[in-house]
């Protein structure tokens, strides 16, 4: 009898809560959520407007009932856009003009979202509607502003940049300044700029620069090219394997591309000048064709790892500085021309032809297939069309199929090369998506998500087909990740998309890209939603009793993918036995037991390997 009353006494004294202290009381879900959202905005404004919209556009009836108000949204929502123009206005006062550019995109998107455009203050809303004026006279300032540094070739491509967005829209170029423009470029050498300065002065029925006739139809000499070509060397200590020392070298070429003594590589060239993880020891130099024996000093000024590209400095005026071709890559079959120091020969001229265009064989952007021959060594250096001019960048050969080589195709590196001109890691400004091009049965229009990054907020999500990205149309993935170059890392853009045949906006942050998102997305999600990224099919899981199922059926498969390739179809059952990830390598592998459709369902175990740097990423 006492130890029952004993017990009852314990649970009572379990069972009843504590006296609340006097005046406290427990907070509501409207109180926690706004408190979330507060402390969003004091962290990045251009967050909290995203994660505002979402929940304003969102579905009315599957919001809490003690949600926060609408009135409290908006007032937030106010202070938010309040911070955004206030960043932009100290952006324009401290001439950082690309972060001016990138808060001004953030005003012209929220000018574009229906349910906040209208807390916008009025010079605000002002700005927005002179978004392309602005813009434009935003990148001729920077422009300037390189030209007052003595770099001609990001400052002749910044103002390029503004040329062409203007023609597209109403802001005007003074004759004036065209002319000052088209002078400098002829001064630099450059031809790809004083081609199209000088065209579009003509146009406009005036007079061009002296000499300029001349100039762009002269050509130059192979020995005057091979003169801006360099050999570049990255020692790296001695390596020690078995207990015997040997010398630990890098070989590159870099090609001169300012007169100013900056020149082009890649990065996998001069990676452990840069790397983090690499705590070894790095020493870069260049030596001229005419000099191999000399070490001229040289150090990396900015890098792009998605793109295999990096910019350095060398301690020399340049005889010879290339000029980048105007078009967006050769078409097949064009001869070609690779300059280069395979195993260290310096001053090496290969050729060949352009064997294919648009390899989506980096993270981002097309490559060029040639077939001239490129050895280690070769890696960095220019790729010329008949005229002497850059139509790509030589950075891989494959040594166990001789012909079948590589290059980064010219237009893509003109787009980065002012922003490696700043210094430091590009930093690419991205959506948070996996995207697939190819569909089977009827397409509809737009590029169709497979997979979002469970970093980035619902809002976009798999089977949505993306329309536009603010005011452009991307046809393709290579279209997306072009467009989103023009993007900086933190700012808003309204995202056009289809779901089921109907149409709706979303207001999207532009996260800051990480070189390998499929890997962070590994840790953070669950495997069988990362199919559809890593091998091109989407699962549904079967039940299962406990926590996360390891048996699926297919649910879909795209064309062309490492699924389809691998024979798998939809309705196909498998059970996932192996998945690792090899961050080594680079590389995801799983180990499945599937039952083919297509085979009569015959029992197997495959083992299927996917990269994490897949190219279908926006």
């Amino acid at each position: 009898m006492a130890a029952s009353l004993a017990a009852a006494a314990v649970f009572a004294s379990c069972a009843t809560p504590p006296p609340r202290a006097a005046g406290k009381t427990t907070p509501t879900y409207s109180t926690l959520k706004l408190g979330e959202l507060e402390t969003l905005f004091k962290s990045d404004a251009s967050l909290s407007l995203e994660e505002i919209a979402g929940i304003l556009d969102g579905d009315q009836t599957l919001r809490p009932p003690e949600g926060p108000s609408d009135a409290e949204l908006r007032a937030l929502a106010s202070r938010a856009m309040a911070a955004v123009e206030s960043e932009y206005e100290a952006a324009i006062e401290a001439k950082d003009y690309p972060k001016a550019i990138s808060r001004l995109d953030s005003l012209e998107a929220l000018s574009q979202e229906s349910k906040l455009s209208a807390l916008l203050s009025p010079k605000a809303a002002s700005e927005a509607g002179a978004w392309l004026d602005l813009r434009c006279s935003f990148l001729v300032q920077e422009a300037e502003q390189f030209f007052a540094k003595g770099q001609s070739t990001p400052a002749l491509l910044t103002y390029l940049d503004a040329l062409e967005r203007g023609r597209a829209g109403t802001p005007s170029f003074k004759a004036e300044e065209l002319s000052v423009w088209a002078t400098r470029a002829l001064e630099a050498k450059d031809r790809r700029s004083t081609a199209i300065l000088c065209r579009e002065l003509a146009s406009r029925s005036i007079a061009l620069p002296p000499a300029a006739q001349a100039f762009l139809e002269s050509k130059d000499s192979m020995e005057s090219m091979r003169s801006g070509v360099i050999t570049i060397r990255v020692d790296k200590g001695i390596k020690i394997e078995q207990g015997l020392g040997t010398p630990d070298r890098v070989l590159g070429t870099g090609f001169y591309i300012d007169k100013a003594g900056f020149a082009l590589t890649n990065y996998h060239v001069i990676e452990s000048e840069v790397d983090p993880k690499y705590k070894g020891y790095s020493h870069l130099s260049a030596s001229p064709s005419s000099a191999p024996e000399e070490r001229l000093g040289a150090k990396v000024i900015g890098y792009d790892r998605l793109l295999d590209l990096a910019l350095i400095k060398v301690d020399v005026t340049p005889d010879y500085v290339f000029s980048f071709a105007e078009s967006k890559g050769p078409p097949p079959g064009q001869k070609i021309t690779v300059i280069g120091s395979p195993a260290g020969l310096e001053d090496t001229v290969t050729a060949g032809i352009v064997s294919a265009v648009g390899r989506r064989i980096l993270q981002c952007g097309n490559a060029m297939q040639i077939d001239a021959a490129l050895n280690p060594g070769n890696s960095g250096g220019p790729v010329l069309d008949e005229d002497g001019r850059v139509v790509g960048i030589a950075f891989a050969g494959m040594l166990q199929f001789p012909g079948l080589n590589f290059a980064i195709t010219a237009s893509w590196a003109v787009k980065v090369i002012p922003e490696l001109f700043q210094g430091g890691e590009l930093h690419r400004a991205w959506l948070g998506l996996a995207i697939a091009e190819k569909e089977s049965g009827p397409v509809e229009a737009g590029l169709g998500v497979t997979y979002r990054h469970p970093s980035f907020t619902a809002g976009i999500e798999e089977g949505d087909r993306i329309l536009s990205v603010g005011d452009d149309r991307p046809k393709d993935i290579a279209a997306a990740q072009a467009l989103l170059l023009g993007r900086e890392p933190g700012s808003l853009v309204q995202v056009s998309l289809s779901s089921e045949g109907r149409e709706r906006t979303a207001l999207r942050y532009l996260g800051d890209r990480p070189f390998s998102p499929l890997e962070s997305a590994a840790r953070l999600d669950r495997k069988d939603k990362l199919f559809p990224a890593l091998y091109g099919m989407a699962l549904t899981p079967m039940p299962s009793a406990l926590f996360e199922s390891s048996n699926y059926s297919v649910a879909k498969v795209w064309p062309g993918s490492i699924a389809d390739e691998s024979g798998l179809s939809e309705n196909d059952p498998i059970s996932l036995k192996r998945f690792v990830v090899d961050q080594e390598q680079g590389a995801v592998i799983i180990q499945i037991y599937v039952k083919k459709r297509k085979a009569g369902f015959l029992e197997s175990i495959i083992q299927l390997p996917a990269s994490l740097e897949t190219p279908d990423l926006i």
